[in-house]
């Protein structure tokens, strides 16, 4: 899409993340009921853990070896079963980056394109979710042409109103960064953008914009989930 989306949080020190290694230790640090064994040849910690978008996610073993470098990381259910595993085979703590590594031109300059972008300008089948909380049903529904294409927007209403918009995505001629509110969630084929009351995205050639005064993130989540039909577009 020719497009480069830069995220105005500071998720990376407010989420715990199994694969960086700052998160990991503040969690050691910062959770005072952590347990700790030693088994003679290894040292694990037990801590809880902090992912605001999926509440299953609730405790953390962290294995070091007697000298201090992180082993294996697993991240559990509240009934113990693993649902994230890290395995550390190596860690480099004294990386060397050039001046360009964090230059976005010059990241993109190497990236590899999988498949053109095919641009659709209008959508055939309106796509609706599979999942609507007990009690809320859609209401209304408006199709508003664009200059260069087509939006769709669903009204819900009932015990969890929500509003759910559909639009087709332009591909932009020269390459583009947009600012974008909330933090980065690994959701379906794609990566959103979750605020508190709101969850985008765009998959298949359709951005996506999901909002309700009402709903907390997980219920949010489990609406756009059920989003997973392939639309048909012309």
């Amino acid at each position: 899409m020719n497009k480069s989306f830069k995220f105005q949080s500071d998720w990376p020190y407010n989420n715990s993340q199994i694969y960086l290694l700052q998160s990991l230790l503040n969690d050691i640090k910062n959770d005072n009921n952590k347990t700790f064994k030693d088994d003679g040849k290894s040292y694990t910690f037990t801590t809880s853990v902090n992912y605001p978008n999926n509440r299953k996610l609730v405790k953390q073993t962290i294995t070091l070896d007697k000298n201090l470098n992180f082993k294996t990381v697993e991240v559990l259910s509240d009934n113990d079963v693993p649902q994230m595993k890290m395995i550390f085979t190596s860690i480099d703590m004294k990386p060397n980056f050039d001046d360009q590594h964090f230059v976005l031109d010059e990241i993109m300059k190497s990236s590899v394109i999988v498949e053109d972008v095919i641009e659709t300008g209008s959508i055939e089948d309106i796509i609706y979710p599979l999942y609507i909380p007990t009690g809320t049903k859609l209401t209304d529904q408006n199709r508003v042409e664009k200059t260069n294409g087509e939006r769709v927007i669903l009204s819900f209403d009932g015990e969890k109103p929500f509003l759910l918009v559909e639009e087709t995505a332009g591909k932009e001629d020269e390459f583009t960064v947009i600012p974008t509110y909330g933090e980065p969630y690994m959701f379906i084929d794609t990566i959103g953008a979750i605020t508190d009351n709101s969850l985008t995205w765009t998959s298949n050639g359709i951005e996506y914009y999901l909002v309700s005064d009402v709903m907390d993130q997980i219920e949010l989540i489990e609406i756009a989930q059920s989003i997973s039909v392939i639309p048909t577009m012309k």
